[in-house]
């Protein structure tokens, strides 16, 4: 007898989750895009000067990406898919000069976040037979918008924001 992913009694084989060909490539391309964030967030953290910047970043990159690589690794071996080649667990080099900025860096990962937001509503749209990744794509998408109320919030602390022109309210 097999519930879930769990085999009891005794059998010749045992049955694996089945998942659609979409909701696996959904799991694999987000695998290797957190791959590629955790990467360029490396290279960041070593052009950041702020401090506070920095344990953002840290944060971001260890409370959130890394847990959430873990949990799609995790996915991929429930359904027998192949993982995607890792990135370096560190990436050191230093910069002279002022190539890169904290406000640079700040716009990067401001954008990469807006980008984020749209591959996962896309993504818990996409997932319409398996319940429990769509669950858990919609979990990734609330820590997401957390995450970008809270940037939205410390770049208009650092005057960071790019503020678009202002209308005067009588219209001219």
């Amino acid at each position: 007898m097999q519930r879930k992913n769990f085999h009891f009694g005794r059998a010749q084989y045992v049955k694996y989750p089945a998942i659609y060909s979409m909701e696996a490539f959904l799991l694999w391309d987000n695998l290797v895009s957190r791959y590629d964030i955790i990467h360029v967030t490396q290279l960041y953290l070593n052009a950041i000067h702020d401090v506070d910047f920095k344990l953002i970043m840290k944060k971001g990159l260890m409370a959130i990406l890394e847990k959430q690589v873990n949990i799609l690794e995790q996915k991929m071996d429930l359904y027998h898919l192949p993982l995607p080649d890792r990135p370096p667990k560190s990436v050191k080099f230093f910069l002279t000069g002022n190539v890169v900025n904290d406000e640079y860096v700040y716009h990067k990962l401001f954008k990469g976040i807006q980008n984020s937001i749209d591959g996962l509503v896309k993504s818990v749209v996409s997932f319409v037979y398996n319940d429990d990744l769509r669950r858990l794509f919609f979990e990734f998408l609330q820590k997401e918008l957390e995450v970008y109320d809270d940037l939205c919030k410390y770049g208009k602390l650092k005057g960071w924001m790019r503020n678009p022109p202002l209308i005067p309210a009588n219209g001219g």
